[in-house]
């Protein structure tokens, strides 16, 4: 019985063994590159009020999509923490950076500064597809907070480059990567009314 009890346990500490290590991985802000020579934004206050995602993807597993109806998880790749509050910190740090503003905030924001615009986001898609491509679509709102009008709601679908790597930090760099071009797209619109409001 000793001699069995010592058997199982070998094969239990083997098994331990050869259990694959999970890793975690986070979005991170692009730097804003030098050909962003726009005028800084310091008088223009923003504050992304809520950034939506689809319940497939309210998950600690990355996402990738192995066809147009299948979504494959890997337990051994995932986001360190929340992605939709990752993303929310993420587009905050990109746009501060883009505007060159120290008044970019994300709700619930309560301290005495009011907000000029409010962006809202809708994820629909946000994973690797099956070329091998961060794929990014959502729609986003951009409204002017004294009025309450609505400047802007467009749909918008981003691609990566097609990845060679099959190694999950080189996706989620693509990922941060195709997130940060659409801040760029929201920062040009932003700027695009803070112009005129001035």
């Amino acid at each position: 019985m000793k001699l069995f009890g010592a058997l199982v346990g070998v094969v239990l500490l083997l098994g331990c063994s050869s259990a694959p290590v999970t890793r975690y991985y986070v979005l991170s802000p692009v730097v804003a590159s030098g050909t962003d020579q726009a005028l800084p934004l310091t008088n223009v206050a923003l504050t992304i009020r809520e950034i939506r995602l689809p319940q497939y993807l309210e998950r600690p597993q990355i996402v990738t999509r192995g066809g147009d109806h299948q979504i494959q998880l890997a337990d051994d790749a995932q986001w360190a923490g929340n992605l939709q509050q990752d993303m929310t910190r993420v587009l905050t740090e990109n746009l501060a950076a883009l505007l060159k503003s120290d008044r970019i905030f994300s709700a619930p924001h309560n301290g005495p500064l009011k907000p000029d615009f409010r962006l809202d986001l809708e994820v629909l898609r946000f994973e690797q597809d099956p070329e091998r491509r961060v794929a990014l679509s959502v729609r986003w709102w951009l409204i002017r907070v004294s009025d309450n009008t609505l400047l802007e709601a467009p749909s918008t679908t981003l691609y990566g480059p097609t990845q060679d790597s099959r190694s999950y930090e080189a996706l989620v760099a693509s990922m941060s990567t195709v997130y940060g071009d659409l801040a760029r797209l929201i920062a040009r619109s932003v700027r695009s009314y803070a112009k005129v409001a001035q």
